[in-house]
C-alpha cells in the first residue's frame, strides 16, 4: 500500500515530506512570504491599478462583511482546509522567482466555453475547423499585425448547450468578451472572421461609450450578468499540477461566495453574481495555481500566480467584496494588472 502511495505522489506532482520539512514548507508558503518582495516602484505601479492594503486590514473588513452576509454560519471553514493547503506546500513550485510583469496583459481576452476542466495540449486547436480553431488563428494574425495589440482566445469549463447539434460539433457556440463582459451569441465557424473584424475597433476602445454602442448596434451581442469572473487554470494535461490545485482553489472561492450570497452554478442566470470556473493554459506554468481575475465594476484584470487556499479569503473580502474599490494585500503574486480604461 506503501508503494502505490507513493507512485500516486510521484505520478501527480506531489512530493512527500517529513514534518520538519513540512513546517518549514509551510512557513515558505506563508501569505506575502516570497522571497523576493517587489521593489516600491513595483508596488507604485500596480497602485495605478490597484489599492494595496494588508491581510490584517481585511480581516478587519471581514469582521464588517459578517454582518450583511446572507449565511448564519460563523465559521464556513472545515477540517478540510489544513490539508488542502498542505497539499500545495508539497507541489514543486518555484516561490524565489518575481512574479510580476512574468505575464503580458490581453486587450482583449475572448473566452470559449467547453463544458471540460482539462483539454488537449493545444487547446484552442484541438478541434480543426472549430470556433475556438477559427477565433485562436484570428486572434494570431492581429497580434501578427499589430505589436500594440494582445488578443488571447481561451477554453473554460463554462457550460455548452449539449442540446444544439451545432455547438456539439464545434461549428457554433457563444464567447465570452474581456473586459468588456460581452457575450457573442451563436457565433458560428463561417461568421468568425467577419464577426471580429467587425467587432474589433469597437473592443479595442475600452470605454463605457464604446461598449454601449457595441450593445445598441448588434443584436447578436448581450452583456453577461456576472459583476465579476474568477478563471483558475486546471490545464492538467499542460501541467499535472493544476489538475491538483485547481480544484481545491475552486471549492474554496465557492464556500466563500456562498456566505456572501455571490456564488452562481452554471445554471444560476441571476444579475450580479460571480462566477469561478476553469481555464485552458495560461502563461508560463513555472509558477503554477494561476487565478485571473477580471472585476466589471472597475473595469480590471488581476493575474494571480503561486495561490494557495489560505489566499483565497483575502481575494475574495480585498477584490470581489470591494467591487468599486478593490484592494489587494499581497502584491508579490500579482502576474500583471490592468484597469482598461480610468473612466470606470
Amino acid at each position: 500500500m506503501q508503494n502505490l502511495f507513493g507512485l500516486r505522489q510521484k505520478i501527480s506532482g506531489v512530493v512527500p515530506v517529513t514534518d520538519a520539512k513540512q513546517k518549514e514548507l509551510e512557513q515558505t508558503n506563508n501569505i506575502g512570504s516570497e522571497i523576493e518582495p517587489l521593489s516600491e516602484e513595483d508596488k507604485l505601479k500596480i497602485n495605478q491599478s490597484i489599492k494595496l492594503t494588508t491581510t490584517e486590514e481585511l480581516d478587519s473588513q471581514e469582521k464588517t462583511n459578517a454582518a450583511d452576509s446572507e449565511s448564519d454560519c460563523e465559521n464556513c471553514t472545515n477540517h478540510d482546509d489544513d490539508h488542502d493547503e498542505k497539499v500545495f506546500n508539497n507541489l514543486q513550485i518555484d516561490k524565489e522567482s518575481t512574479l510580476f510583469n512574468s505575464s503580458k496583459t490581453p486587450s482583449i481576452q475572448l473566452i470559449v466555453p467547453t463544458s471540460q476542466t482539462d483539454w488537449k495540449f493545444d487547446a484552442c486547436m484541438e478541434f480543426e475547423n472549430s470556433v475556438q480553431y477559427k477565433l485562436n488563428t484570428w486572434a494570431m494574425e492581429q497580434n501578427r499585425n499589430n505589436a500594440n495589440i494582445n488578443i488571447n482566445c481561451n477554453v473554460t469549463s463554462l457550460p455548452i448547450n449539449i442540446m444544439d447539434i451545432e455547438i456539439m460539433r464545434h461549428q457554433k457556440n457563444r464567447i465570452l468578451i474581456l473586459p468588456h463582459f460581452i457575450w457573442i451569441n451563436d457565433l458560428t465557424v463561417d461568421k468568425v472572421t467577419d464577426t471580429m473584424d467587425t467587432l474589433l475597433p469597437f473592443l479595442l476602445d475600452h470605454s463605457k461609450e464604446s461598449k454601449a454602442k457595441l450593445l445598441s448596434q448588434f443584436d447578436f451581442l448581450s452583456e453577461a450578468n456576472e459583476k465579476a469572473f474568477v478563471f483558475i487554470c486546471s490545464h492538467k494535461t499542460r501541467d499535472k499540477r493544476c489538475g491538483i490545485t485547481a480544484p481545491i482553489l475552486k471549492k474554496r472561492f465557492d464556500t466563500l461566495l456562498m456566505k456572501h450570497g455571490l456564488y452562481r452554478d452554471y445554471s444560476d442566470i441571476r444579475h450580479d453574481g460571480i462566477q469561478v470556473a476553469f481555464i485552458n493554459h495560461v502563461g508560463g506554468h513555472k509558477f503554477a495555481a494561476n487565478v485571473l481575475i477580471y472585476l466589471k465594476s472597475s473595469n480590471t484584470l488581476v493575474w494571480l500566480g503561486r495561490i494557495t487556499p489560505n489566499n483565497v479569503k483575502y481575494i475574495v473580502n480585498g477584490l470581489l467584496l470591494n467591487e468599486h474599490s478593490p484592494e489587494l494585500a499581497f502584491p508579490e503574486k500579482i502576474r500583471c494588472i490592468k484597469k482598461y480604461n480610468t473612466d470606470w
